[in-house]
């Protein structure tokens, strides 16, 4: 999800900075502030996942103009901090991004929306549902809400930036499906295992880093 400048309409990029502003806003009155600036550490170990993320996101396939893989790692970002945050850190992330000269600066806003905001809502909408219709258990969090979140959110992006890509008239449906969408099972089970992985290893070794996981609902007692 690299959209250079240039490639879209006026018209869809001023869209997507009214609704990437008005999600930003959102999430600005939503964010755990209080919790969030109450420790120090927390502070430290969002400003480096946003670094780990630019970093991530930079070791692409470019499959197309404007089209590329890459692993997103949002659903982690999610369950560690909390969608508001992690709506606000795919700005930081897209600066970082667009400074490498990776993405345009003019269409910030819409691979944030695509790349950022769409997974981490997904990510987030997905454990709520598995938090209260499932039994609050280890490994239905880990495999569920980390592993099988992370494959919905990755899915999500890649539809959503084929659909931009459709709806715009870039490219037709026959060209984005053989040569974007029929490669997505190349990333999705590999994006679900990284961010499994992540969060494992967070809520074993750093569990205060985990917003989303408390020890008395998935381990104490089971």
């Amino acid at each position: 999800m690299n959209l250079p400048d240039g490639l879209l309409s006026e018209a869809w990029i001023l869209a997507s900075w009214a609704l990437f502003g008005l999600v930003l806003l959102v999430a600005v009155w939503k964010a755990p502030w209080r919790e969030f600036l109450a420790v120090g550490e927390r502070q430290h170990v969002f400003l480096g996942a946003c670094l780990v993320l630019v970093l991530l996101w930079s070791l692409r396939a470019d499959v197309t103009p404007g089209v590329s893989i890459h692993f997103l790692g949002m659903t982690a970002f999610t369950l560690m901090f909390g969608w508001a945050l992690a709506v606000l850190a795919s700005a930081v992330i897209l600066a970082g991004y667009s400074f490498l000269g990776m993405a345009g600066w003019e269409a910030l806003a819409l691979n944030a929306l695509v790349a950022g905001v769409l997974p981490a809502l997904v990510s987030d909408v997905v454990r709520r549902v598995v938090y209260m219709y499932l039994p609050h258990n280890f490994f239905i969090y880990i495999f569920l809400s980390a592993f099988a979140g992370a494959m919905l959110a990755a899915l999500s992006a890649a539809l959503a930036l084929s659909w931009v890509m459709w709806g715009s008239g870039l490219y037709d449906w026959s060209h984005l499906s053989h040569d974007y969408l029929r490669y997505l099972p190349l990333i999705l089970f590999p994006e679900g295992v990284l961010n499994g992985m992540l969060i494992t290893t967070f809520v074993v070794i750093r569990p205060q880093w985990v917003r989303s996981f408390d020890d008395a609902d998935y381990i104490v007692g089971k």
